[in-house]
């Protein structure tokens, strides 16, 4: 796995029980939970320094999912009958729509749209913050030896 492959993957996870920071510092992406969860320690918010060093990654919210899942539905040629809007139009859309992605085969399509609009988002995100992707890349490779 790669830098931006674990940041896409922080902004897709909707769990919001799930903190996601990015280290400025190594370039690694960190998962602030409970130490029995991670195997790691939490962040330390009484160490003043680590207000400059961390900085949360921003999560795809409901909406916003359901605006990409209706972008996907729009662009795919292959629901002739409109499954994917019929799945979006009721009771559990997300559940409904990824078990249209199963019956149409369109699952890897999707996982491939997914991932385009979320680096997308992540790069506008990075350059909002003025944070140089190359910069944190090596970083995150120095301290990760066995990522691609």
């Amino acid at each position: 796995m790669n830098l931006l492959d674990e940041l896409i993957d922080a902004y897709l996870d909707n769990n919001f029980e799930h903190p996601y920071y990015l280290d400025l510092q190594t370039g690694q992406v960190i998962l602030n939970m409970d130490e029995a969860y991670t195997g790691e320690p939490r962040i330390d918010w009484d160490d003043e320094e680590n207000e400059e060093r961390y900085i949360d990654i921003p999560k795809i919210d409901s909406n916003e999912a359901f605006y990409v899942m209706t972008k996907f539905a729009q662009r795919t040629e292959s629901d002739p009958e409109d499954r994917l809007f019929d799945a979006l139009d009721g009771h559990r859309p997300f559940r409904r729509f990824k078990d249209a992605l199963y019956e149409l085969d369109l699952w890897d399509e999707w996982n491939k749209f997914e991932y385009m609009y979320a680096e997308e988002e992540i790069k506008s995100w990075l350059e909002r913050f003025d944070i140089n992707y190359n910069e944190l890349n090596q970083k995150y490779k120095a301290n990760n030896p066995y990522s691609n």
